[in-house]
């Protein structure tokens, strides 16, 4: 199947119909129509809401035998506000991804956590290591630079837990590798509000990411990278760039408005 997952991080944009998905095309197709062109996705949904079983069901039936999802973790768990319970929400949001676990399209689940989450919170970090069950790929997006200790590292190791290589504003991790995949994440700041087409060039990063790859993570099998709307305006070109950079085929972008078994486009 080749060693890079690349996608996007998420695939239910209204500005994508036209310029990736067809003129006309109801949000319930969106994800099967984003399966044809792209075999893996970043679920950034489920951060601000968990997903029902019955969502997680549908999602396992609309794509291929061999996709994968990647799923951030509800932010009440790593974002609590007071009184929420935050392993409660943990264990139900696992719990909801039976279908995927069992149909084998979980590729991992993310702990995404704020700039302001620092080290001194080291045990809060640690309890939910423990409460993610060692057979669930997990990676982990930490942002603030007191985590860039060999603390940190060993605590990731124990684990396998995959450290996210990020690409974010006022962001850069060491490239560490902690688990037994890599994780990249290219995300923008918030200056853009539509994402209908390529509006910023950053190859320069993902070409300095294609070297870290390549350097750091060379004995590495599985490597997923995701990239959003805001990184350079278009979450499906920027697949596309990255996948010319790492020197991957490029995803057919057109796939995502054929109908089934449809060879071309017409006119």
């Amino acid at each position: 199947m080749g060693r890079y997952w690349l996608g996007c991080s998420g695939w239910a944009y209204d500005d994508w119909v036209g310029p990736f998905y067809p003129n006309g095309t109801p949000p319930s197709e969106f994800l099967t129509r984003y399966a044809r062109v792209f075999r893996t996705v970043e679920v950034d949904s489920s951060f601000y809401r968990p997903p029902s079983p019955f969502l997680v069901r549908r999602w396992a039936g609309a794509t291929p035998q061999g996709f994968r999802f990647a799923l951030k973790v509800p932010r009440d768990v790593t974002h609590p506000a007071a009184g929420t319970d935050g392993l409660g929400v943990l264990e139900r949001f696992l719990s909801s991804l039976a279908p995927l676990r069992g149909s084998g399209k979980l590729g991992a689940v993310v702990l995404q956590f704020p700039a302001s989450f620092r080290a001194r919170e080291r045990a809060r970090l640690q309890t939910l290591l423990d409460s993610v069950p060692v057979d669930v790929p997990l990676a982990v997006e930490l942002r603030h630079g007191s985590w860039w200790t060999e603390e940190t590292r060993q605590q990731l190791e124990r684990r396998k837990a995959c450290l996210v290589w990020s690409v974010v504003p006022d962001t850069r991790p060491p490239p560490w590798v902690t688990g037994d995949f890599l994780y990249a994440r290219f995300i923008g700041d918030r200056a853009l509000t539509v994402f209908d087409r390529i509006q910023r060039d950053r190859r320069a990063d993902l070409e300095a990411m294609r070297e870290l790859f390549d350097r750091e993570g060379r004995d590495t099998a599985t490597v997923f990278g995701y990239s959003n709307n805001h990184f350079m305006g278009f979450g499906p070109g920027t697949v596309e760039v990255l996948a010319d950079v790492l020197g991957e085929l490029r995803p057919d972008l057109s796939l995502a408005a054929r109908l089934p078994g449809q060879t071309r486009l017409e006119g």
